[in-house]
């Protein structure tokens, strides 16, 4: 090592334990800082726990524990919940029953009323929990109490849908629990909602009763757990929350209103995990979807009708250019816009990939009247009566509530169009070779573009459907506009 060297590492000796004496000192003179701190870390060791990240969980804690030392907070509330985390982890994650033990006595010492958390209760934590709550008053072991949730720590919500924000966690009293009281809570249960929507629920809170946050719990149908979020004030002692869509797949949810003290603890309620109030669902339709596991909650599994036929017809127009198809040595002149006679049917097949995008086939089939044949040296030449097209399509539905549901779509595929146009310089055509040459003129092979239209639904199966497709083709060119409408059948 240099002399250089040296004085370095004599310099960053000393400066070391002034780091943590500036610390200190910093922590104990911003004690408000200092639990906040260590409020986030018990949030992250919680998350790493649930996670099975329990070395991660322990080391988290560990550095709340030795915060908490440094800025003076021994005898604070949250150092009773760390040791409660700490305890949990110690047990559930490395099966050291003893010293998981020991963590929840240092926890009552601390703050004797204090409880497991509430979302990491299992039975074997509340028979240790109630042996170490025994060791501390010197008494025998008795029945678990009921369990507490603090708001350093709350228990994760379902993840939010789109467009909305996370809300906090609802803290559930244990299966078991003492009743809490519903005086100072208004509230009117809802028994009925619509399935696939959301749910709002508002309750009224009487001016004595004290409390930190409104919470909503509910539960989805099949579903172990209770989600929650804060309730908030949406009038003068009324508050309000929603249960999300995704909350009210089934054929009914639960939930119950919480009113809960700076701690945590429920102070009033209206329902509760016991004995939840229920709400039946109905009115579901093709667009719903299906709920899927409780870990792919989330996610979309598509609607309940996945397959779709459906068949539509009707008529449409476009631009004409280029020579007829039997007079194939006249032009039109000038080019211009011309119907596509007669009428056209398109059926089409489909697969909702989700409740809001289909992919599908739709056929193309075009009759045509209203054309002349062409008599040349005694031979009879017919003008087209029909053209075929194919398009490979996807559909994108905008809203999956209520009877009404537009939507847009985009078409690519092949085959012809054809429109009809008159030569009025030819005279010789007809079967008395004296009529105005009436000719199609066909556009393709290669077809695309987009179209919309709305779905209108008659049943949950059943729904009317009405469009409008355009179709750019080439290199034989049109701009042609369908206009159709029918039936769609979905299963």
């Amino acid at each position: 090592m240099t002399k250089c060297e040296s004085s370095m590492a004599r310099v960053i000796a000393a400066l070391v334990p002034l780091l943590f004496v500036s610390a200190a000192v910093r922590a104990q003179s911003n004690p408000d800082d200092a639990v906040a701190k260590i409020t986030q870390f018990n949030k992250d060791a919680v998350a790493a726990y649930q996670a099975q990240k329990y070395d991660d969980a322990r080391k988290i804690l560990k550095q709340a524990l030795d915060l908490s030392d440094t800025a003076g907070l021994d005898q604070h509330p949250i150092t009773a919940r760390t040791h409660i985390h700490m305890g949990i982890v110690i047990m559930v994650g490395f099966k050291q029953r003893d010293l998981g033990i020991k963590q929840f006595k240092k926890a009552l010492e601390i703050q004797s009323t204090i409880n497991l958390t509430k979302s990491l209760v299992t039975p074997e934590l509340s028979d240790a929990f109630a042996e170490a709550k025994a060791g501390a008053s010197g008494g025998a072991p008795a029945a678990a109490p009921p369990a507490t949730e603090p708001p350093a720590t709350p228990e994760p919500s379902e993840p939010p849908s789109e467009g909305e924000t996370p809300a906090p966690a609802a803290t559930p009293a244990p299966s078991g629990g003492p009743e809490v009281p519903s005086t100072g809570l208004v509230h009117e249960p809802v028994t009925d909602g619509k399935k696939g929507s959301a749910i709002s629920i508002t309750v009224g809170v009487q001016a004595d009763l004290k409390f930190d946050k409104m919470v909503l719990a509910y539960r989805p149908e099949g579903a172990t757990e209770f989600l929650g979020r804060e309730m908030k004030e949406v009038a003068d002692g009324r508050y309000g929350a929603e249960i999300p869509t995704t909350a009210t797949l089934g054929a009914s949810v639960a939930y119950y209103v919480e009113a809960d003290d700076s701690d945590g603890n429920a102070v009033a309620a209206r329902g509760s995990v016991d004995n939840p109030l229920v709400i039946n669902l109905a009115g579901a339709h093709a667009a719903v979807h299906k709920p899927k596991e409780e870990e792919e909650e989330d996610e979309d599994e598509g609607p309940d009708h996945q397959y779709f036929v459906g068949l539509l017809g009707g008529t449409g127009f476009g631009w004409a250019t280029g020579v007829g198809d039997t007079n194939h040595d006249v032009m039109i002149s000038p080019a211009g816009v011309a119907a596509a006679s007669l009428f056209q049917i398109a059926p089409e097949v489909g697969y909702w990939l989700s409740s809001s995008l289909m992919v599908s086939l739709q056929l193309r089939y075009q009759h045509i009247t209203g054309t002349t044949d062409v008599f040349v040296n005694g031979k009879d030449y017919h003008t087209a009566n029909y053209a075929f097209a194919a398009f490979a399509k996807a559909t994108w539905k905008f809203w999956d509530e209520g009877s009404w549901h537009p939507f847009f779509s985009l078409a690519a595929g092949g085959g012809q169009i054809r429109h009809v146009v008159t030569f009025n310089k030819l005279t010789n055509c007809g079967s008395s070779m004296k009529e105005t040459c009436v000719d199609t003129i066909a556009a393709g092979p290669i077809m695309l573009g987009p179209g919309g239209g709305i779905f209108y639904d008659l049943t949950d199966s059943f729904s009317l459907i009405a469009e409008a497709d355009s179709v750019i083709a080439f290199p034989n060119f049109t701009f042609n506009v369908d206009i159709n409408v029918g039936v769609s059948y979905g299963f």
